[in-house]
């Protein structure tokens, strides 16, 4: 995947927060409380020196899009998603809705 498309594709589910001495990566977390009732917060999964280059940020951030404990790939669409909007291992609710008709 070209860097600029991973970057934009995913901005909406991982971001930086800058602090006085550090930087706080984080990603967008949604557990379900029910069929229709979606819950969903900021995580913190790492925190970095100021002083880190962007390659080693990047490099933080592909490897948070393989972690299977917030992301997953749905083999359909080829994408991966927010585990919480996973039907599966390997399909996410919008293709398990057009593969098994299943209605969320």
């Amino acid at each position: 995947m070209q860097k600029e498309k991973m970057n934009n594709e995913y901005k909406e589910f991982i971001r930086v927060k800058r602090g006085s001495n550090k930087l706080v990566l984080q990603v967008f977390q949604i557990k379900w409380n029910g069929p229709h009732t979606p819950v969903s917060k900021w995580v913190t999964v790492k925190t970095l020196e100021t002083s880190v280059d962007l390659i080693k940020l990047d490099e933080e951030i592909a490897l948070l899009l393989n972690t299977t404990k917030y992301f997953g790939f749905c083999t359909k669409c080829e994408r991966n998603l927010l585990k919480g909007w996973m039907h599966s291992d390997n399909y996410c609710q919008s293709c398990a809705a057009q593969e098994f008709q299943i209605v969320y």
